[in-house]
């Protein structure tokens, strides 16, 4: 009998400590992410990174500045007096200086890098070492941005530069939020649609916010929603659902981590062939906005080039292979398939169009990762492969001025 109660004894106390240990963890978590958020929201309440913008749906404020925090990173985050991350810079090009835009999303304005890190910094440092007179590259990047908003950017406000070469950064999600009238973090947006070849804008003006400060680019980490109402629970789902696929639905099963859809995102349809119709249609639509762009950069006496960005799955064999089971992608899915098609599209219009997958593809397999492993963004490495890249194109266009 005394055995028995020994044993009654020993189970009671192993679910204490196994209660005490899972409080003690939930405790750690939730007080993690209150100190987090607090410090987060005092930042964004000093000066908010974004604003609302009727043309553009939001844009960057001219002289904010903040830290913004990842668990990969933290940077300083600095927008000069016209709202572009860099130099200060005037809108009339000096005399004897070549100068080059960049239009693109979160890449290009890099965000997730320091400044000096930037492929707006590496590209200019390498055409200043040709010994060719002054150069300048300027940041017309803004994060969530789509090919739509940056022609736009481009038409109202980068054009003003006076730049000779424009070098658009293009991600494959530019294609899905090119026909959607909402940004990714469901903000409105303008958007073109094709009506007998030619562009027809909407939702313009954009509508304004209906509630608070359109802080598009918000520096902290977003509130986390609990699993079974944990915390911790939601933080380990967060963690295993794209980096161990088959752990999350062994977890999932056991009810620890939140069951998620294997169908893919809208964004990735492009890499399929499941969707013929919408992504013909995200096609046809950015096919017409890059001739659109084409033809305005020609007005302004510039040369417009397309810089591919890839997704990291594209130039990882590990991180395509994680997808295709987080996803159950099929043969019927492509990795390659945006690449060629953009590829093709420029090559059709007369765009150069610079490719860095290879040279990532060898800084990925070297060990030294171009990509952040839970940031979708480049690490400095991935600026200075992209920059490398499209320098001999900008170098072709431009005359030497030693």
């Amino acid at each position: 009998m005394s055995r028995a109660r020994s044993a009654v004894a020993n189970a009671g106390l192993a679910s204490v400590s196994l209660l005490a240990g899972a409080l003690a963890i939930e405790g750690a978590a939730r007080a993690w992410v209150h100190a987090s958020l607090a410090r987060a929201q005092r930042e964004a309440a000093a000066r908010p990174l974004s604003r609302y913008h009727d043309v553009l749906g939001w844009e960057k404020t001219p002289g904010a500045e903040q830290t913004v925090r990842r668990p990969e990173f933290q940077i300083t985050l600095k927008f000069n007096s016209k709202g572009l991350r860099g130099p200060e810079r005037d809108y009339a090009r000096p005399r004897g200086t070549h100068r080059v835009l960049l239009l693109g999303d979160s890449f290009a304005e890099g965000y997730y890098v320091q400044e000096e890190q930037t492929v707006r910094a590496v590209l200019e440092d390498l055409l200043d070492r040709d010994g060719c007179g002054r150069w300048e590259v300027i940041n017309g990047g803004t994060i969530a941005y789509s090919t739509d908003q940056e022609y736009l950017f481009y038409r109202a406000e980068g054009q003003r530069y006076g730049a000779e070469a424009v070098v658009l950064l293009f991600y494959y999600n530019d294609l899905y939020y090119n026909a959607s009238p909402l940004g990714p973090g469901g903000e409105a947006k303008p958007y073109f649609e094709v009506e007998d070849g030619r562009l027809a804008l909407r939702n313009s003006p954009v509508p304004a916010p209906t509630r608070g400060l359109l802080n598009r680019q918000e520096p902290g980490i977003p509130p986390p929603r609990p699993w079974h109402g944990s915390v911790a629970l939601r933080l380990l789902s967060n963690r295993t659902v794209d980096s161990s696929p088959g752990l999350h639905r062994l977890l999932a099963r056991l009810g620890l981590v939140e069951p998620v859809s294997p169908e893919a995102p809208r964004e990735y349809w492009p890499f399929g062939r499941d969707h013929p119709r919408e992504v013909n249609d995200m096609w046809e639509r950015t096919r017409s906005i890059l001739a659109a762009l084409k033809a305005e950069a020609e007005s302004h006496a510039a040369r417009l080039a397309v810089l591919y960005v890839p997704v990291r799955f594209e130039v990882n064999d590990a991180v395509w292979d994680l997808s295709r089971q987080r996803y159950r992608m099929g043969r019927r899915w492509d990795r390659d398939a945006v690449a060629l098609r953009l590829a093709s599209v420029c090559q059709e219009l007369g765009i150069p169009f610079a490719d860095p997958r290879a040279e990532l593809r060898r800084q990925e397999s070297a060990g030294a990762p171009a990509y952040y492993t839970r940031d979708v963004h480049w690490t400095a490495s991935g600026n200075a492969v992209a920059a490398r890249t499209i320098a001999p194109v900008v170098r072709s266009w431009l005359p030497c001025r030693g």
